[in-house]
């Protein structure tokens, strides 16, 4: 089938300025700048279908605008005490298992995409585990290494200087 030529189309916030190859699955990928100025690859077909408009700027100032109309979040903002930060790390959201988490462990989820399961662990504003596994066992034991290796020295700490 005879490749469409997008260059110098504009799509949603993107235009097209190069070929950049095809995926995987055979599709045409673009080379796009946005109209915020950040470059990015894109497939041809979600570009002519609508369904790629930006580099994910829209997406950041979409949501940003809603955070901000949100009168729940709005009476949140401000209220440092909601979070147990100890050494630059939100223990609350590392130790606690949220309402929405499905798998029963903290830092342990299931992708259906690729039918694996996540094990996750974020200190310090970075990953410091992000891998999947076959086994739900196998993600477990991940992350409660890693809670062994990374969090249990900051809690031990924490808990030695308020006693």
């Amino acid at each position: 089938m005879k490749r469409l030529n997008l260059v110098g189309q504009k799509f949603g916030r993107l235009t097209v300025i190069s070929y950049a190859g095809a995926a995987n699955n055979g599709n045409a990928r673009w080379n796009c700048v946005c109209d915020c100025g950040n470059d990015c690859v894109v497939d041809g077909y979600r570009l002519r279908k609508g369904m790629t408009t930006s580099c994910g700027c829209y997406r950041r100032e979409y949501m940003k605008k809603a955070i901000m109309q949100n009168p729940k979040t709005r009476a949140q903002m401000g209220q440092r005490g909601q979070f147990s930060h100890t050494e630059g790390v939100n223990v609350s959201a590392a130790t606690k298992l949220r309402a929405t988490n499905r798998s029963g462990v903290i830092g342990v989820s299931f992708d259906r995409q690729t039918s694996k399961w996540n094990a996750r662990l974020f200190l310090k504003g970075k990953l410091v585990l992000n891998k999947q596994f076959v086994d739900f066992k196998a993600a477990v034991a991940a992350r409660k290494a890693a809670e062994a290796q990374y969090l249990a020295p900051i809690l031990q700490r924490t808990t030695k200087s308020k006693n």
